[in-house]
């Protein structure tokens, strides 16, 4: 599936500074990202007891930071060769990875 065209202006008003699109894009995809943090730690062999609350939510937020990041590069670069969602849970699994790893060699 395409890109659609709401999501297609969710990106535009995003990229274009609008905090109602903003709030419209995180309420729409904070699910989906908070079941991919979830499957990704379960992945990454971090049992349910390692899975605290703080942990979910400091995964998720820091990927909405990414999100927000060099003027949204992240959606601003995104080709609309599947949908919206697709491709958020992509980079976002693809980004938890990382975050889990540099947090595993820090420690």
């Amino acid at each position: 599936m395409a890109l659609s065209e709401l999501d297609r202006g969710l990106i535009k008003d995003c990229v274009e500074g609008s905090s109602q699109a903003w709030a419209i894009f995180c309420d729409r995809f904070a699910g989906l990202v908070l079941d991919v943090v979830d499957e990704t730690l379960a992945f990454a062999g971090i049992s349910g007891h390692d899975r605290t609350l703080s942990l979910r939510e400091e995964l998720a937020e820091g990927f909405f930071r990414e999100v927000r990041s060099n003027g949204f590069e992240l959606i601003r670069t995104f080709r609309g060769e599947s949908s919206l969602a697709t491709y958020m849970a992509v980079v976002a699994r693809r980004w938890i990875l990382g975050a889990l790893s540099k947090r595993k060699r820090s420690d």
